[in-house]
């Protein structure tokens, strides 16, 4: 793509920006999960090989669930897309003048004058590939989206690159309660190192992108705190293996 040629030339625009949704989403989603339900569980159970077991299998069913979920939803967007093209194409070819009058208005609320609009309307309907893209773009606010196989690894590894870490401490670390602390610690550095990549991608404030995403991490730590300090109450709780 003409666009895609120009794009890599300029620094400014990391190649990786196309995937950031789900680097991003993978992330983020995992050490959210992870901390939050960490912070649930060990606040209500007493066995540390309990909280280890859980966590992991957890994190490893989270990241198998998230691949495969963006793999369907962006295979799902491919297929409407292939068919959305199809009808479009069916137009074309059996609706012509229609088609050209809404490529026709496409510019006209662009704001280009009447001669501009003419040009542009006569040089997109000479080439039926061109004319088709402005309609699936402009017309119907579609784009293709490419490699779902590849959407769906990159956010289960992703998931399981931040996921794993705030499981660590509960292996290495001794007693429960430290294992703990120093899971919330490593927790704020994931989600620190996040922020970085999300500033790294879209510029912007360094400062706001980093404690953004890890305030909103905390948050779902908090949420877990209190689910498992409900189970507490509930007497469901002190679980020994």
């Amino acid at each position: 793509m003409p666009g895609k040629l120009i794009a890599e030339r300029e620094p400014q625009h990391p190649a990786s920006g196309q995937f950031l949704r789900d680097i991003v989403f993978g992330a983020n989603d995992g050490v959210v999960t992870a901390i939050g339900f960490l912070v649930g569980f060990a606040s209500s159970v007493a066995d540390q090989s309990v909280v280890v077991i859980a966590g992991a299998l957890t994190i490893i069913a989270g990241a198998a669930s998230m691949a495969l979920g963006n793999f369907l939803a962006v295979k799902s967007q491919r297929e409407h897309y292939d068919a959305m093209e199809k009808i479009e194409r069916w137009e074309m070819e059996n609706k012509p003048e229609a088609e050209v009058r809404e490529i026709r208005e496409i510019y006209t609320n662009f704001g280009f004058d009447k001669g501009a609009v003419e040009l542009l309307t006569k040089k997109v309907t000479s080439d039926r590939e061109l004319w088709l893209k402005v309609m699936m773009r402009d017309e119907l606010g579609l784009t293709r989206e490419e490699q779902p196989g590849l959407a769906g690894i990159l956010i289960g590894i992703f998931y399981l690159l931040a996921g794993l870490p705030p499981l660590l401490p509960f292996i290495f670390v001794k007693p429960l309660t430290r294992a703990l602390i120093m899971s919330l610690i490593v927790a704020v550095l994931v989600m620190g190192l996040i922020g970085a990549l999300r500033w790294w991608l879209n510029k912007g404030n360094f400062s706001t992108k980093v404690v953004e995403t890890i305030l909103i991490g905390l948050a779902a730590a908090a949420i877990g705190f209190v689910a498992g300090e409900v189970l507490n109450l509930l007497g469901i709780s002190g679980v020994n293996v």
